[in-house]
């Protein structure tokens, strides 16, 4: 893998965290949020469709799989953020996903990988899982802590199954559409303007409110959102999944940093720790190639 295309899912990586960030916030219904942001998408993106070439036909089923698992996807990362902090939900969705595609990307793909970059990978998803079940001991006495932090992990750990299965099914769709680019746009927008729809019809008036009372976090979250997809799918077809899959993941490293000094979570040596496994996982998979 190139330094051009480490450096590239290091960015969206930094982006990728700033959203979700943006979706949590320190108040707010995360809900409201995420329609926001899928309305951006919509709206920013539906022009674009001019003048970017459309996937393959060949594409349209990984499309369609595609949209239907975001649309879970993006359900499941609310219902987390409704009950857990960002540095608790976010490392674990995002920390389990590499090894999941890391198998079904070396079984549905026929990809291989050296042992150099195997163990990258198992050092970038052993850093965020221990971000993720690192336990905040200054929050312990809050009422109902421990049960809404399980309840938590148990989102966060149902996201992350679907997180692999787009990842996987957008890889190979991508590669299947010989246009990378247009096959983001017709996702993001198509995704985009149905999950916006839903959102505002079960959260009725109130969160259409707080959508329009929001909105410029919501076109920030969309941009980089929609931003940093699009230089993963795109060096997904010039890399093993696996690989992309691990760098993207880089991204619990920034969410810890903003969750402890935007959102006030905390963030101890065990996070420190962690995050120079993930640091030393990203090296290991450069040096693999």
């Amino acid at each position: 893998m190139t330094p051009l295309v480490v450096s590239l899912l290091l960015a969206a990586a930094l982006a990728h965290a700033t959203w979700n960030a943006l979706l949590k916030g320190r108040r707010g219904e995360p809900l409201a949020a995420s329609a926001g942001l899928a309305a951006t998408w919509a709206v920013l993106g539906a022009p674009l469709l001019l003048f970017f070439e459309p996937p393959a036909p060949e594409a349209y089923p990984y499309l369609a799989a595609s949209i239907v698992v975001h649309l879970v996807y993006f359900s499941l990362l609310v219902a987390a953020y409704r009950v857990a902090d960002l540095s608790v939900v976010y490392p674990i969705a995002r920390g389990v996903p590499p090894l999941l595609v890391a198998g079904i990307g070396w079984a549905a793909a026929a990809e291989r990988v050296p042992a150099l970059g195997i163990g990258g990978v198992a050092l970038v998803v052993g850093g965020v899982l221990t971000l993720g079940f690192a336990r905040a001991p200054e929050k312990a006495d809050a009422p109902d802590a421990e049960s809404r932090r399980r309840r938590g992990v148990l989102l966060a750990l149902a996201t992350a199954g679907f997180i692999a299965g787009y990842t996987v099914i957008d890889g190979l769709g991508a590669r299947a559409a010989r246009a990378p680019f247009g096959y983001w746009l017709w996702l993001t927008v198509i995704q985009g303007a149905l999950f916006a729809a839903g959102a505002m019809l079960v959260g009725g008036a109130e969160v259409r409110r707080a959508v329009w009372r929001r909105r410029g976090a919501g076109v920030i979250a969309g941009v980089l959102s929609a931003g940093g997809y699009a230089v993963a799918l795109w060096a997904m077809t010039l890399a093993p999944l696996a690989f992309v899959s691990a760098l993207r993941e880089t991204s619990v490293v920034f969410a810890a940093a903003i969750g402890a000094y935007t959102l006030k979570e905390p963030f101890g040596r065990r996070r420190i720790v962690a995050a120079l496994l993930v640091a030393a996982g990203v090296v290991a998979i450069q040096l693999s190639g």
